[in-house]
């Protein structure tokens, strides 16, 4: 039969009156997770409190780091001005700098200069230093000059003295020469006239020295003819063309040709009153000139040449010179030396 109610409330004053039924009672109609429930209850009210806790600090925390964010934005706010200040400070200390390094520039600039012309006034000053030694040894020596030229001007007026006196003399002396000048003059007029009649005798002895000369020269031209063709006719030549004269830059006095078989020769002679040995010298370079061979050429004188020389008086020297240059030598006896033929092509 199935309990009454009467009776199940009565289980339930004995359950609510005995601990250790209510325990049993709840073993019986409980599960193990449901009985495990009040503990978990109370673990998570432990931890659900101790969460409050945590999240009461974590509050309490929040508001002190919120004060703390707000007293640091308030720093951060003035140190974001102090920033932009000390930025607009670091730009004008910037622009400061270049000025002043601009300054510095022109400074060293100044300072090079300065430093060029403090060399260029210490090379003067020792310039300067220099010069002032000079002088001042220049002005020892003028001092040393002057005093010299003091005592030279002594002498001199000692001299001057003399030369008054000795001008004094001269006077008289030139006053006597004077005297003697006019005398002299008077001769002079004199010696003029004799002289002027010496001239006129001298002039006519020219005239007749001129005439005697060339009365020399034909005959020793007419006698050197005479003599070189004998000579040559005795060697067997036989003359070919009479003796003429012919001028080709100064004169030659004889100019003949001879000729022995097919052979031809021309002889070409050159006479003087007297000969030294540097017209023989002459003689020989004429012969030796370009220009007189060409002369010579066109008078038709080419070829082999046996060069002489024709003299009344003949001087010591002539013979050697003739010999060693070449040259024929005629003298009043006859020939004296043989000449060298030579060719004038």
């Amino acid at each position: 039969m199935s309990p009454s109610v009467e009776e199940f409330r009565r289980l339930l004053r004995l359950v609510e009156q005995d601990p250790e039924l209510r325990e049993e009672l709840r073993r019986y109609v409980l599960t193990e997770e449901l009985l495990r429930l009040p503990a978990v209850v109370r673990d998570h009210g432990e931890r659900l409190t101790r969460l409050e806790a945590s999240v009461a600090e974590l509050v309490q925390a929040v508001r002190e780091l919120t004060d703390v964010v707000r007293g640091y934005d308030i720093r951060f706010a003035h140190v974001e001005r102090e920033l932009t200040e000390l930025r607009h400070a670091v730009q004008e200390l910037a622009a400061t700098t270049r000025e002043h390094s601009a300054r510095l520039a022109r400074l060293e600039e100044l300072s090079a200069q300065h430093a060029e012309r403090l060399a260029r006034l210490e090379e003067l000053s020792a310039q300067h230093a220099e010069r002032l030694a000079r002088l001042e040894e220049l002005s020892a020596q003028h001092a040393e000059r002057l005093a010299r030229l003091e005592e030279l001007s002594a002498q001199h007026a000692e001299r001057l003295a003399r030369l008054d006196a000795l001008l004094a003399r001269q006077n008289e002396r030139l006053e006597q020469l004077e005297r003697d000048s006019r005398e002299f003059r008077a001769a002079l007029t004199q010696l003029t006239e004799a002289v002027a009649q010496l001239t006129r005798k001298s002039a006519e002895h020219d005239r007749k020295l001129d005439r005697f000369s060339l009365l020399i020269g034909a005959y020793l031209e007419r006698d050197a003819a005479e003599r070189l063709t004998r000579f040559f006719e005795a060697e067997g030549w036989h003359l070919r063309e009479r003796p003429r004269s012919i001028t080709v830059n100064g004169e030659f006095d004889v100019v003949a040709r001879f000729a022995r078989g097919d052979e031809t020769v021309w002889v070409l002679i050159e006479s003087k009153a007297r000969i030294y040995p540097r017209d023989v010298a002459a003689f020989a370079k004429k012969l030796q000139d370009d220009r007189v061979r060409a002369r010579l050429a066109e008078h038709g004188i080419r070829g082999r040449v046996h060069p002489f020389m024709v003299g009344g008086n003949i001087e010591r020297g002539v013979d050697e010179t003739c010999r060693t240059l070449g040259i024929g030598l005629i003298d009043v006896l006859g020939i004296a030396v043989q000449p060298s033929s030579m060719s004038v092509d």
